[in-house]
């Protein structure tokens, strides 16, 4: 049984991540006055994120934040981003776009120009102030996504923000492999039954 569980441990362990992520960009300031802003490139092998958001005082009204993000290679990511006060929040969505082209700086550095292609995916916003978007993948290349909403209620000198992390992960292996591993362990667990000796 023992060497059953340690084969076990070990075909599991082929789908296991790193035991640390990498974090490209660390709590990442939207630089205002620039088409987007660039949180870098994210590898999903190693788990790479980011941490980013922006902040008001006194100010109500729609506003719309454009982030750029590279992953290579391909993989997946969610995104989950919460407003604070949450009172003060409507409308609080974030979408996902292609990227046509592009200049951008190095991480957590402005994007001087931003052409967005087609919109491939729009967040599950619930409750109102927060929003939560898993991105169907694998993507590979150059995304960008708008965290967009409507503040009102603030009083002057009142601070609003939102933060936000962008996780990324390896891409999930195909049914095909599913498959595979359960016939691996399958037969391990027959060959398992035969070794064992035979009771009295």
């Amino acid at each position: 049984m023992k060497s059953f569980l340690s084969a076990l441990a070990l075909a599991a362990g082929l789908f296991a991540g790193p035991a640390s992520a990498v974090v490209v960009c660390d709590n990442c300031t939207y630089v205002t006055g620039q088409p987007a802003t660039n949180l870098g490139e994210h590898n999903p092998g190693t788990f790479d994120n980011s941490t980013f958001g922006n902040a008001t005082t006194g100010q109500n009204g729609n506003f719309s934040n454009t982030w750029v993000f590279d992953i290579n290679p391909a993989g997946n990511a969610a995104l989950d981003v919460i407003f604070l006060p949450i009172a003060n929040i409507s409308n609080f969505t974030v979408r996902l776009f292609d990227v046509v082209d592009s200049t951008c700086g190095g991480s957590g550095l402005a994007c001087t120009a931003l052409t967005l292609g087609g919109l491939l995916a729009t967040s599950n916003t619930l409750p109102n102030y927060a929003s939560v978007l898993d991105f169907t993948g694998p993507l590979d290349g150059r995304y960008a996504f708008e965290v967009s909403g409507t503040i009102s209620g603030l009083l002057a000198g009142q601070p609003a923000s939102y933060v936000g992390n962008l996780q990324t992960v390896a891409a999930v292996p195909e049914p095909e492999t599913y498959a595979l591993f359960g016939a691996g362990l399958a037969a391990l667990a027959f060959l398992q039954r035969r070794r064992k000796p035979k009771q009295a």
